[in-house]
């Protein structure tokens, strides 16, 4: 297997299943993409949503889960690996149980990428690799220009991961406290939420600071506390 291939590619620990906020309309994609993970579902699987839809939360969740089951799984985030020749970063890919290539979109209009993809979906199909891919788009609007990969990525059974609404982000904040062990008040959820960058990856950050010094200073999460700490 390839360097590349081989850095950085572990998915981030804390990125699973578990901690992923599910609604309604996302809950069919997250089981199927666990069944993926544990070799019980689709081999082809891409994953289309916005850009703070959480496509990369899912990806690594995916790994993870793989992994847990016993089997040999990597995610590569494609917007890192640019700078890389596509041929080494897809090298020996075949010889995992699941491959998870997030931001696929950004390899389209680049030839040696498009040809590297086609090739390593060639090689997974006599291999039996699973393959997750995400995008910003579905398979069918991608800019592809290579009749052969396009072909190749219409075969893939296309799921959307649709965004939360204003309501269901304080409730997934609220969900991600928990997790870490937190009490957060929908009062207090309400007033983070309000004050600081309303995507969830920024809020998520903020959740992991003020849990580290509610620890230090032994506070509970109050409003005049996290208005002490982040300085509003």
């Amino acid at each position: 297997m390839s360097e590349q291939l081989a850095l950085g590619l572990g998915p981030d620990k804390f990125l699973t299943f578990d901690n992923f906020y599910v609604i309604g309309s996302n809950r069919l994609l997250v089981n199927q993409l666990g069944l993926q993970a544990r070799g019980e579902g689709e081999q082809w699987v891409m994953v289309h949503g916005g850009a703070e839809s959480g496509r990369s939360h899912l990806l690594q969740a995916s790994c993870q889960a793989a992994a847990a089951a016993g089997r040999v799984a990597s995610y590569l985030p494609l917007k890192e690996m640019g700078a890389y020749s596509p041929a080494d970063v897809l090298a020996g890919a075949e010889s995992l149980d699941l491959l998870c290539l997030d931001d696929v979109d950004l390899a389209m209009g680049r030839a040696d990428w498009e040809e590297a993809l086609f090739h390593l979906y060639n090689r997974a199909i006599l291999s039996g690799t699973a393959l997750l891919l995400s995008s910003l788009r579905p398979a069918g609007s991608l800019d592809c220009g290579l009749p052969d990969l396009r072909s190749r990525l219409a075969s893939f059974s296309v799921y959307q991961l649709h965004a939360l609404s204003d309501e269901e982000r304080l409730r997934a904040l609220i969900f991600r406290a928990e997790g870490l062990g937190m009490e957060l008040t929908a009062e207090v959820a309400d007033y983070l939420y309000h004050r600081a960058a309303r995507n969830l990856a920024a809020l998520f950050e903020i959740l992991e600071q003020l849990d580290r010094e509610s620890l230090r200073h032994q506070r509970a999460l109050t409003k005049p506390f996290v208005k002490s700490v982040m300085g509003w």
